[in-house]
C-alpha cells in the first residue's frame, strides 16, 4: 500500500515545498526516488513492527502447539496403622486399615478439592484396602455425577520384600542406616527377597489380583521403584493418561512409592532417578497438577531421559510417548516445598498440624471444615 503512495507522490508538490532551489535535472529525480523508497520501507517496517508482521514466523514453538488436559490429583491415602510414629514398618503388600487420624486426613482431602472447583470424573486406586477407603471418603466430597472408578493392583505399593512387616527404626539399628536408607529412597536398589516361611507370604499368596488369572499369578518377592513404575507404566497410558488427556478430573489415590513412580513416568523430563530419592509424599494430601498437552520433542534441551541412549539411567521406563504432560508453575508461597516433598507442584498442598487432627477426633464427628492450615 506504502510503495505506490510514496512512489507517486506529487512530484510537484514534493519539490518546492522541500527543494524550491532544485530544478529538473537528472541528479535530482535520483535523489527523490532514493527519499521515496527510503520513506517507504521505513512505513513498511513501523506497520510490520505494529501488527505483529515483522516477528519471526518461520520457527514454530511447543507453546503454540500446547493443549489443555484435564487436571490430575495424586493422593496418597491416609495414615495407616503401620504409619504411626510410634511405630511405623514397611508395609508394601501387607493390607493393613487406616487409623482414625487417616479417616479424617481422606475427608479432609475430599473437601480441599471441592473448595478448589475439582470435582473428580475419573478415579484410580489400587487393591489395597487403606487406598480404596481413602477414595471412599474423599469422593464422598468431591465425586461429580459422571465419576467411574477403576481398581488395579498396578497402583498397590511397592512390595518391601523381605521388609514387610519390620519396625524401620529397629531395621536400621540392626542392618544399618544408610542400608535401610537405601532400599527406601534410592529408584532402582531391591530390598532383601521375601522368602516362603516369611509370616506374611501366605497373606501376599492369596492377594491375587483379580485382573490376573489363578495359574498366571506369581507375587512379587521385592520391588525397587523402579520395578513399580515398569509395571504401573503400562496402565498409566492405556488407562489413566487417556482420561487426563481428554480433560477429565482425574483423582489416583495410591500410595508413597508407586507415586513416586508415577511421577517419574509422567514428568520423566524433570524427575530423575536422583530427584526420586528426595520426594516424600505425606498422607492425605491432594497434589493437583493442571496439565497442558505439547508435542514430544526428542531434541529439546530439558530431555533427561533418553530411553534409547541411556536405558540404565531410564530403568523402570519404556520409551517416551510422542507427547509430554506439562505442569503449571508453583506459586512462590509453595518455593520452599520444591524438592522436598514432590516435584512438579502447582499448588500448595494443604498440610494437616497434629493438633488440628487431634481437635477434630475430638469432636468426634468427622467435621474437618474448621481446621484447615495453608502452608
Amino acid at each position: 500500500f506504502f510503495f505506490p503512495v510514496v512512489f507517486f507522490w506529487d512530484d510537484e508538490l514534493f519539490h518546492y515545498s522541500l527543494f524550491p532551489m532544485m530544478n529538473r535535472s537528472p541528479m535530482r529525480m535520483m535523489i527523490l526516488i532514493r527519499i521515496r523508497c527510503a520513506v517507504g520501507l521505513l512505513l513498511l517496517l513501523l506497520v510490520g513492527m505494529a501488527s505483529g508482521l515483522g516477528a519471526p514466523t518461520t520457527t514454530t514453538t511447543r507453546s503454540a502447539k500446547k493443549k489443555q488436559c484435564g487436571t490430575l490429583i495424586l493422593l496418597r491415602h491416609g495414615q495407616s496403622i503401620w504409619n504411626v510414629p510410634e511405630d511405623e514398618r514397611f508395609t508394601g503388600w501387607t493390607d493393613v486399615p487406616l487409623t482414625a487420624k487417616g479417616e479424617v486426613e481422606a475427608v479432609g482431602a475430599g473437601q480441599t478439592l471441592a473448595s478448589r472447583g475439582v470435582f473428580v470424573e475419573a478415579a484410580f486406586t489400587s487393591e489395597l484396602s487403606r487406598a480404596s477407603r481413602t477414595l471412599e471418603l474423599a469422593l464422598a466430597n468431591c465425586a461429580s455425577d459422571s465419576l467411574e472408578i477403576k481398581r488395579s493392583w498396578r497402583l498397590n505399593e511397592r512390595h518391601y520384600g523381605a521388609l514387610q512387616g519390620l519396625n524401620k527404626q529397629a531395621a536400621a539399628r540392626e542392618m544399618g542406616e544408610d542400608l535401610v536408607r537405601e532400599w527406601r529412597r534410592s529408584w532402582d536398589v531391591r530390598p532383601p527377597k521375601m522368602d516362603d516361611d516369611h509370616p506374611l507370604f501366605p497373606d501376599i499368596l492369596k492377594a491375587r489380583p483379580t485382573e490376573v488369572p489363578p495359574e498366571e499369578w506369581s507375587p512379587p518377592r521385592g520391588e525397587s521403584v523402579a520395578d513399580t513404575a515398569a509395571r504401573l507404566e503400562p496402565y498409566w497410558f492405556s488407562e489413566i493418561a487417556p482420561a487426563v488427556r481428554s480433560g477429565k478430573s482425574t483423582l489416583v489415590c495410591a500410595h508413597a512409592n508407586s507415586l513416586r513412580a508415577l511421577l517419574r513416568i509422567i514428568f520423566r523430563r524433570q524427575v530423575t532417578d536422583e530427584k526420586i530419592r528426595q520426594v516424600k509424599i505425606p498422607t492425605g494430601v491432594p497434589l493437583i497438577y493442571r496439565l497442558e498437552e505439547v508435542p514430544f520433542r526428542a531434541d529439546d534441551d530439558d530431555l533427561l531421559c533418553d530411553v534409547e541412549a541411556e536405558p540404565l539411567l531410564c530403568e523402570g521406563l519404556s520409551e517416551n510417548p510422542d507427547y509430554d504432560l506439562i505442569p503449571g508453575k508453583p506459586p512462590p508461597e509453595c518455593a520452599d516445598l520444591d524438592g522436598e516433598m514432590l516435584w512438579p507442584l502447582e499448588e500448595c498442598p494443604l498440610i494437616w498440624d497434629d493438633w488440628q487432627i487431634d481437635n477434630v477426633l475430638a469432636q468426634g464427628d468427622g467435621s474437618t471444615r474448621k481446621h484447615k492450615h495453608n502452608r
